[in-house]
């Protein structure tokens, strides 16, 4: 380590980061769809992946033109375009992209019950304090 930060600073840092996530969310990953051979009705079996404290964070906020096409496009509107991360615990492993998180538990009701697919992982760095993930939500458009 570098002069001036030692193990114990980023085991403090860490321990920081996790204090501040204050929400519970349960990730699960949803195998390939089986089909009911006397109902025809098709479900994704569903694994749990992780269960236990997260943060939503969101970032950005710069404006972008809307490339969705109607009378939004027409008018030449700008709509904010906003990151969405999920932060886990430094250490959470064993999650994949395409995995959903569901917050189950928080203190801000606007987002319980909200459901957000995994992109990618984007905390490779040497001193990272949390697990971030970037996020899509899941229901807001035709993603299931």
């Amino acid at each position: 380590m570098s002069a001036g930060f030692s193990p114990a600073s980023l085991r403090r840092l860490r321990s920081w980061a996790t204090g501040l996530m204050t929400d519970e969310c349960r990730i699960v990953s949803h195998g390939r769809p089986v089909t009911d051979p006397h109902t025809g009705k098709a479900t994704s079996p569903e694994t749990v992946r992780y269960e236990g404290r997260c943060k939503v964070q969101t970032s950005g906020g710069l404006a972008a033109e809307n490339t969705e096409g109607g009378i939004v496009q027409a008018l030449g509107a700008v709509t904010p375009v906003w990151s969405l991360y999920l932060h886990l615990p430094y250490g959470t492993t064993g999650l994949s992209p395409g995995d959903v998180a569901e917050i189950t538990a928080t203190t801000d009701p606007n987002l319980k019950g909200r459901k957000f697919r995994l992109l990618n992982m984007q905390s490779e760095k040497t001193h990272a304090t949390a697990c971030r993930w970037n996020v899509k939500e899941v229901g807001n458009s035709n993603e299931q």
